[in-house]
């Protein structure tokens, strides 16, 4: 049987009164009143409930990356490596770092929905070192995103490849017909950082771009390549 109000409902609801009129009702009746006149509270209780949730998970859990790494002409690297690269960098909570292959020279296999993925995501900053082959290497330095190990890779790091003779020279000629020598790669091939992230035999080589311009991440990659070089 429905609950019959016989309060005007252009009169102002009293908790009072609320609390006399559900103690006269079934259950039934109780959800069924609540329902009808109650239900616009109830959705925007609950609209605002969802948003403070959402608004605590985003602040706890959002990422920003900062700095990127690509496998170019393969899909083989270690995930697990990957997935440890953001404390191995010291990096901030919200900071994020991304390892991601399958990126190819070969526009065949590198279309995507929305044009090329490797020129895609290398306009858009997210290159900041990536592994190789020679292919891979000429692709880079042809877009002219690569920059010169001389200039960029602390010192220990450097001697101790020019020592080995392990960089990768080429002379590259800018935009003004002045033409350069840079160092822009280094040789990993059979190395502990091949080995360390899992490499294929065919990525042969490293190579720095820094353009997401994360100067501090980028100095501890460096200082974990030099750890992984020595064996410290």
């Amino acid at each position: 049987m429905e609950y019959v109000d016989k309060e005007q409902e252009q009169v102002t609801k009293t908790l009072k009164g609320e609390k006399k009129k559900l103690s006269q009702m079934t259950f039934g009746q109780k959800l069924e009143y609540i329902w009808e006149y109650y239900k616009l509270h109830i959705l925007v209780t609950l609209l605002i409930i969802g948003a403070i949730s959402w608004g605590i998970h985003h602040a706890m859990t959002y990422v920003q990356y900062k700095f990127y790494g690509m496998i170019i002409n393969s899909g083989q690297y270690n995930e697990q490596v990957a997935k440890s690269m953001h404390d191995t960098l010291g990096m901030e909570k919200h900071d994020g770092f991304s390892l991601s292959g399958d990126f190819y020279t070969n526009d065949t296999e590198n279309m995507g929905g929305y044009g090329n993925k490797l020129d895609i995501y290398i306009m858009t900053g997210q290159l900041d070192f990536a592994f190789t082959d020679e292919v891979g290497v000429k692709y880079l330095v042809d877009m002219g995103v690569v920059r010169d190990l001389k200039t960029t890779a602390p010192d220990k790091l450097l001697d101790l490849w020019t020592s080995e003779g392990r960089l990768y020279n080429v002379d590259v000629t800018d935009d003004d017909g002045i033409t350069g020598n840079y160092d822009v790669a280094v040789d990993i091939s059979g190395t502990g950082i091949q080995e360390y992230f899992g490499l294929d035999e065919n990525m042969k080589y490293l190579m720095i771009a820094d353009l997401s311009g994360s100067e501090e991440y980028l100095q501890n990659f460096y200082k974990l390549l030099y750890e992984i070089e020595t064996g410290e």
